[in-house]
């Protein structure tokens, strides 16, 4: 569908509104997890499940919200996703007990999960492919800023009043509603055929195994997801009109665009995960100083994310590649080699790890949507959240488990060492898989325009 520039810009705006909200309220309950347990006298471990249920009712939602949007159009989900997260959001505020909670999440999760995945579909779907990539570099950039904003938030609300306002604040989503239903274009796109609801299950049940199994380390739970996928395989093979067409993948560019946002989405969640322990296991800083050293890096990502995008625009794809992964391996390295020394060494090249993300990620789905057909642009870019979520999950468990190795040197000879080393080993890590995106990059962006070079002179 063709808009115009004022159209578009009406709609990145909105996501720009919109976004946070999703965002937000995935980092901010961390906050008040303690605060939770101790009301209902429950577990940390099970408090955890405020937070662990979202986590997968998100991953199946970049799914299901994908190909939804093929059959019912942005518009409708937008609407249902912002009033379902309301509602859920009202009922945990005024929940009595921690059933209701999870009641309550379970309904705000079915909401929330609508919005991130349809800011990766509404660009592909309805901005131009000549400002594609600026748009999509806004909408990084405002993920990146609530991500700050969110724990500080968090604290804010938790501290000064209750827990419960956290989802009171979740509740002003509302006041985008009539923006969603007046700059969204009313577009139904149609299919012949009905959705493949068995499909749907078996990718669904794959899904929820393979995340349990990957939080709570369960070797049944895995064969039982890979049993699940293979007969989900069969299944869609025979469909006439499967959930997933598995055409999607004989694309290298999607294949690949897929493989290299993974990596890139795992290792700028690793660097969150482990340096905030880093700072406080090494160097004994407390929370708000530790928020203190990470706020830079999200700041200046923040504010730079859009000029990444329009860069993409301007220079292509390749270009932007080219320069996140060159930052990315610098920041990577240097935090390596860094850890143990002094903690603001460890803020500033943080910078760089936040630049190069917010540079790449952006430009990726930039290039895995030009790679999509408008028929499969909702269940192509949900697929391609998707592996990113899986891959957060992925990262999260090997980075614990690697870390609890604490006794093993550092592998990079200018590391200091000591306790440091297993964080310097993280980074090291960080760093390896950096280099396997520079040879997918190589490999898959490349070479294949060096062949076409070749043939044109050839001929």
């Amino acid at each position: 569908m063709e808009l115009s520039i004022v159209q578009e810009t009406r709609i990145i705006r909105l996501l720009c509104l919109l976004v946070p909200f999703a965002i937000i309220n995935s980092y901010m309950l961390n906050v008040a997890l303690p605060d939770i347990s101790a009301q209902f006298g429950i577990t940390t471990s099970t408090t955890s499940w405020v937070v662990t249920v979202s986590g997968i009712i998100s991953a199946l939602g970049a799914l299901i919200y994908g190909k939804l949007a093929d059959y019912f159009g942005i518009r409708n989900l937008a609407s249902f996703g912002v009033l379902m997260f309301s509602f859920g959001s009202i009922l945990c505020f005024f929940t009595p007990n921690y059933p209701i909670l999870i009641v309550g999440r379970i309904i705000q999760g079915i909401g929330v999960s609508s919005i991130p995945s349809l800011a990766m579909v509404i660009p592909a779907r309805y901005i131009n492919t000549e400002r594609r990539g600026k748009a999509l570099g806004i909408i990084a950039s405002t993920m990146a800023f609530s991500g700050v904003i969110g724990p500080i938030l968090g604290g804010i609300l938790t501290g000064y009043f209750h827990w419960r306002y956290l989802f009171l604040f979740s509740t002003f989503s509302l006041l985008t509603l009539p923006f969603i239903r007046k700059w969204l274009p009313n577009e139904v796109h149609k299919q012949n055929g009905r959705i493949d609801i068995s499909g749907a299950g078996l990718i669904i049940a794959f899904i929820i195994c393979l995340m349990e199994a990957i939080t709570l380390l369960n070797l049944w739970l895995l064969l039982g997801g890979l049993c699940f996928f293979i007969f989900f395989l069969i299944q869609q093979k025979k469909k006439a009109d499967p959930f997933i067409p598995l055409h999607l993948f004989r694309h290298a560019s999607y294949r690949h665009g897929i493989i290299m946002g993974a990596i890139n989405t795992s290792t700028n969640f690793g660097v969150f995960l482990i340096t905030p322990i880093l700072f406080n296991q090494v160097y004994g800083l407390e929370g708000h100083w530790i928020g203190f050293l990470l706020v830079p890096g999200a700041i200046v990502s923040a504010l730079l994310g859009k000029y990444g995008g329009s860069l993409a625009d301007k220079k292509g794809n390749r270009y932007v590649f080219t320069i996140s992964i060159i930052v990315l391996s610098i920041g990577f390295l240097s935090l390596s080699t860094f850890a143990g020394y002094t903690s603001w060494s460890i803020s500033i090249f943080l910078i760089l790890t936040e630049v190069g993300y917010i540079f790449m990620q952006p430009s990726l789905a930039n290039w895995v949507s030009k790679n999509l057909s408008q028929e499969s642009s909702g269940i192509g870019m949900g697929v391609y959240s998707l592996s990113n979520f899986l891959s957060i999950a992925l990262c999260g468990t090997v980075i614990t488990k690697v870390a609890e190795f604490d006794k093993l040197p550092p592998i990079n000879p200018l590391s200091a060492l000591g306790q440091s080393g297993i964080y310097s080993n993280i980074y090291f890590g960080f760093f390896v898989l950096t280099l396997l995106n520079l040879l997918l990059l190589y490999k898959f962006v490349y070479r294949p325009e060096q062949r076409l070079f070749n043939t044109f002179i050839q001929k």
